[in-house]
């Protein structure tokens, strides 16, 4: 497992580069997710998520909200990230 490491992905039409960095948390991981909009890396909005089971094998990914100001962001932005991580993993 990559400690830190850089993943881009996109959302509809906006492209995204985030810093992402890894830890466990009760026995899974959880990762801090610093993304911005490119080129504009200088808007960084941060998140937290971690891999979820589902049904068979496919992994649902799903935001870890770290304070009550927090709102939930799209599950499709969410799982855009999560596949990025998946495949910068590989």
């Amino acid at each position: 497992m990559k400690e830190q490491f850089i993943i881009y992905f996109k959302d509809e039409e906006d492209q995204y580069q985030a810093e992402v960095k890894a830890f466990e948390l009760d026995n899974s991981m959880v990762y801090d997710v610093y993304y911005s909009l490119v080129p504009h890396v200088y808007l960084v909005r941060r998140m937290q998520i971690y891999a979820a089971v589902g049904n068979g094998s496919f992994t649902h990914w799903r935001q870890r909200i770290t304070n009550k100001d927090e709102k939930p962001l799209p599950e499709e932005f969410v799982e855009a990230i999560g596949s990025a991580i998946e495949n910068a993993q590989l």
